[in-house]
């Protein structure tokens, strides 16, 4: 688990530092103070020597066309990753664990081959680089885990195919998963993840949760309908029914609970945790995904600008006996961005003086 978390010349980050973080993390904050991008910054932390991700976090904001000349294509795909848009600068991300040491990567644009650049997994069909061309430029990630060891890792981009990683990376030292705010899961993804449990052989009981929305749920199951694998649920009908059919606010917390389950002793990234989910049982999912991070020992974080979700968390883990919580309120100071970060008396406090915590 993370304890604190240092951005530099990312996105529209400053030497920008929180030095208390909890087992979950909400981060708030105005429009355009940058909730998401400090997401980003965790998913590239937690990815270690995958480069890669540097191309998946445009398509989680929803630029999933690259095309048009060379020039063009870089501008878009790698300047806006840094601060004021200088590519000669340094991005630096690190953190420090729980379990000692700091894990770290810094990113850098150096000279590279001519490519056509191609994530090469599922990704590229949803983004849409198959036909992208960079050229003169490769992005080169220096990872430091929390031995200390340093790693070296370019993505290389070749006209003959698809880039290439050299060398070929390690895997992350722990499980990762962002939910992006734009991209909803599929119900397939949530399939897989569901039937990843079973394998496992673990006990946590999903339907128990998912009854805070939806109580007649009586039994949950994975269906193959035209093909695709499907989670379905038994709410009395009379037959079983695909649970993305009963409304926006059961499939995201399914999403949420699931991303926790799949990421034991890891982290999980969630934009605007509040999307398809009414005020009045925001209490409730946050009890769940309360217990769901200490079942499986995972660290969450998650963005809002919605004054409920907060109150709402805060009272949930008041309740719980184990305030294991914290809000970080991003704020713009001159050109620089600061989080001030409230624990659970600062939080009480604030709040029974209406003090802005957005």
């Amino acid at each position: 688990m993370f304890t604190s978390l240092y951005v530099n010349n990312f996105r529209c980050f400053e030497e920008f530092s929180i030095e208390s973080l909890d087992r979950v993390n909400l981060i708030a904050g105005t429009n355009n103070v940058g909730k998401t991008a400090l997401l980003e910054a965790m998913f590239l932390l937690i990815g270690a020597e995958n480069v890669t991700l540097v191309v998946r976090i445009s398509a989680f904001r929803g630029i999933t066309e690259f095309k048009g000349d060379p020039a063009s294509v870089r501008e878009l795909l790698w300047r806006p990753l840094f601060l004021r848009f200088d590519s000669e600068a340094t991005i630096e991300i690190s953190g420090a664990l729980s379990s000692g040491g700091r894990q770290s990567v810094e990113l850098r644009l150096v000279p590279g081959a001519s490519a056509r650049l191609d994530v090469g997994d599922e990704s590229a069909l949803e983004i849409g680089l198959g036909t992208s061309q960079l050229f003169g430029q490769a992005m080169q990630l220096r990872y430091t885990d929390p031995s200390g060891d340093t790693h070296s890792i370019q993505m290389l981009v070749d006209e003959k195919g698809p880039p290439r990683v050299e060398p070929v990376p390690l895997p992350p030292p722990f499980p990762g998963m962002f939910l992006a705010a734009r991209r909803r899961t599929t119900p397939q993804e949530d399939a897989e993840r569901f039937g990843r449990l079973d394998v496992v052989e673990e006990s946590y009981d999903l339907l128990e949760a998912l009854r805070i929305l939806e109580p007649r749920l009586k039994r949950l199951t994975t269906i193959f309908s035209a093909g695709v694998p499907m989670i379905y649920g038994d709410i009395g009908l009379g037959r079983m029914l695909p649970l993305p059919l009963m409304g926006d606010g059961l499939g995201r917390l399914t999403s949420l609970l699931l991303a926790i389950a799949n990421a034991p002793r890891g982290v999980v990234l969630v934009d605007e945790i509040e999307n398809g989910l009414h005020h009045s049982i925001l209490s409730k999912v946050w009890r769940a995904i309360d217990d769901a991070a200490r079942r499986f020992d995972a660290q969450v974080f998650a963005t809002t600008h919605n004054f409920e979700c907060i109150w709402a968390a805060h009272q949930a883990f008041e309740a719980s006996g184990r305030y294991d919580f914290r809000l970080h309120r991003l704020e713009r100071v001159a050109e620089r961005i600061r989080a001030v970060t409230y624990d659970q008396e600062t939080l009480a406090a604030a709040m029974k003086a209406d003090l802005e915590v957005r």
